[in-house]
């Protein structure tokens, strides 16, 4: 596909007001779909022309982004969109899925950012409306911006990333996919399936194993702070403890990976042999950005429940022992009396309780019977 496709981003956090911005600014043709639940977070954008945007943008512009579109209505939201961004939180995915799933078709492809094995989490809402087999979902394994919103109208991208990978469920539906995804950030690397899109280096790595050593700091002292400049060297052989872990599970399920350290400096451009070289320096862009004790606990819910539980089960299966990877999710939830367990995403949640290896690979591949 040479053109640009016109694209509906979902949400108002950081990253989906820095993505619709962004890629307005590039020439994509953008809506901007807020849930009518929290239609005020329009109003700003509305009174503004648009959304101003600063700092290391992909498109090398910066200023007033202006949109085609602002709305809450889900059917105009999508409509003549091709690409449909859902650019929030694991949690928040549902939502949005729920709201626009009455107004889908078979023109329409969602693009999960998050990743968190979206296209299996909500292929159920989809089918509620008959659209699971029409609308092809597809996943990306990391949001494309490190950003911030620093205003109601404005967003501040301190760096975006040079390694984003998709994958659609079933696989089968990688190319056309990939096409289209790529036509807006061709930069963006195709999984063989969303095993391997899910098993690649990205959040999980870092955010529980940064937390560990500083638990204390960020637990009970601080409730603002600049979360990567305080990486340790403790944190970061956490870090690589984990990844090790990770790439294990990945390799016994046939997938492909790289290193947490190789995607770091792929993705950023980042220097040096392990994360407290590359992001705990002043220098680093990661160390000037600013988080909260809510944000920390969110994306320690999001890390542990969508990804650790997950790849805990699916080490199960294939019999490959993470030992760090319990430790982690134990630990964690001492400091924070959260029961990341329950409260996860299982196996069963995904649709494959009780597959063997064998199975998960043809069923991440095919789909189910008809898809």
């Amino acid at each position: 596909m040479n053109e640009m496709p016109n694209v509906t981003v979902c949400g108002c956090g950081s990253g989906a007001m820095a993505m619709a911005a962004d890629i307005a600014m590039m020439g994509c043709r953008v809506t901007l779909y807020e849930l009518p639940d929290y239609k005020d977070n329009l109003e700003p954008i509305h009174e503004n022309g648009g959304i101003f945007l600063t700092g290391k943008t992909y498109s090398g512009k910066t200023g007033l982004a202006r949109l085609f579109k602002v709305t809450d209505v889900a059917e105009i939201a999508v409509q003549d969109s091709q690409l449909i961004m859902i650019n929030v939180p694991a949690s928040a995915v549902d939502k949005f899925v729920e709201a626009l799933s009455p107004c889908l078709n078979k023109d329409h492809t969602i693009l999960v950012t998050t990743g968190y094995w979206a296209s299996l989490r909500i292929r159920k809402l989809l089918e509620k409306n008959g659209n699971s087999r029409k609308t092809t979902v597809v996943e990306q394994n990391i949001m494309p911006y490190l950003s911030r919103k620093i205003g109601p109208a404005q967003a501040h991208i301190y760096n975006y990333k040079k390694d984003m990978r998709i994958s659609a469920w079933p696989a089968r539906k990688n190319n056309e996919a990939y096409r289209l995804v790529t036509s807006v950030y061709p930069q963006i690397k195709l999984s063989k399936n969303i095993l391997e899109n899910n098993l690649q280096p990205g959040n999980p790595c870092v955010h529980a194993q940064i937390n560990i050593p500083k638990a204390e700091f960020f637990f009970e002292r601080a409730k603002e702070f600049r979360f990567y400049g305080e990486v340790s060297m403790c944190a970061s052989k956490l870090i690589d403890a984990f990844d090790r872990e990770r790439m294990r599970v990945a390799a016994a399920l046939d997938c492909e990976t790289i290193t947490f350290v190789e995607w770091i400096k792929q993705t950023y451009g980042y220097e040096g042999k392990n994360m407290y070289e590359m992001c705990g320096s002043v220098t680093s862009p990661h160390a000037h950005r600013w988080g909260d004790d809510a944000g920390n606990r969110r994306v320690l819910i999001e890390d542990l429940c969508y990804f650790f539980v997950p790849m805990e089960q699916l080490a199960e299966v294939v019999g490959v022992e993470v030992p760090v990877t319990r430790a982690i999710i134990e630990i964690i939830q001492i400091f924070t009396d959260y029961d990341y367990r329950a409260n996860g995403i299982t196996l069963r949640d995904l649709g494959m309780e009780g597959f063997d290896k064998k199975r998960i690979i043809d069923f991440v591949t095919n789909g189910e019977h008809g898809d």
